[in-house]
């Protein structure tokens, strides 16, 4: 009985060594993923790029080329989940000026844009830093040309026409203010009439695009 005894004192007496042995892990920390590039907010830029010009006149003939063009561009945009929502509007200066025989081989037709710009609306896809986008609204452009005579007469016209634009393109976040871009757009601005040494109806006018460009975002 005593021996018994003993025995569960001794046993007893050990319980403190082995709950102080023991090893309770630390409370678990909440594991946060870290947050992409937020899109949202105002931001401005300059592009350049090239452009093709096509000019048709009806019985005429075409008168086609590209040039260079350059200029600045600004939007907002607003960003739901992956989805980025945004309006943009840009005005350029476009280097297209071409000149060709035309009708009797003794005139010459000139055809030139100079003047151009957007309002557009864009729909984005952002994959953190990279935002996949397209875009479409109107343009505006200032379109003109000349005809001339074997006599060194010159008949210009120019006018300053609406139609559309619609492209596609692809940006990325170099930091948090830093935002560069490459876009493809394809303009029309329809067709008007217009009057050089005869009326020619219908001119038609559209241009096919690229550019590069570095915005600011705030």
């Amino acid at each position: 009985m005593y021996k018994f005894f003993g025995f569960a004192v001794a046993l007893l007496a050990t319980v403190p060594v082995s709950a102080a042995d023991l090893v309770i892990p630390d409370t678990l920390q909440p594991v946060y993923e870290e947050a992409g590039f937020d899109w949202s907010g105002f931001y401005v830029g300059a592009a350049a790029g090239a452009q093709g010009v096509r000019i048709f006149a009806p019985g005429e003939g075409t008168i086609q080329g590209t040039a260079l063009l350059g200029g600045v561009y600004a939007g907002y945009n607003v960003q739901f989940d992956n989805i980025v929502i945004g309006a943009e509007a840009d005005i350029e200066y476009s280097g297209f000026n071409q000149t060709q025989a035309c009708g009797n081989p003794a005139w010459s037709c000139n055809a030139y844009v100079n003047g151009q710009g957007s309002i557009r609306g864009r729909l984005g896809y952002a994959v953190d830093t990279l935002l996949f986008y397209g875009t479409a609204g109107l343009a505006i452009a200032n379109a003109g040309g000349s005809t001339t005579s074997p006599a060194n007469v010159v008949f210009p016209d120019s006018s300053v026409r609406v139609g559309y634009t619609v492209g596609a393109g692809l940006e990325v976040a170099f930091n948090e203010n830093w935002i560069g871009r490459a876009e493809y757009r394809y303009t029309n601005l329809g067709a008007r009439n217009m009057n050089f040494d005869v009326a020619y109806p219908g001119v038609e006018v559209s241009s096919h695009a690229v550019r590069v460009g570095v915005a600011y975002k705030f």
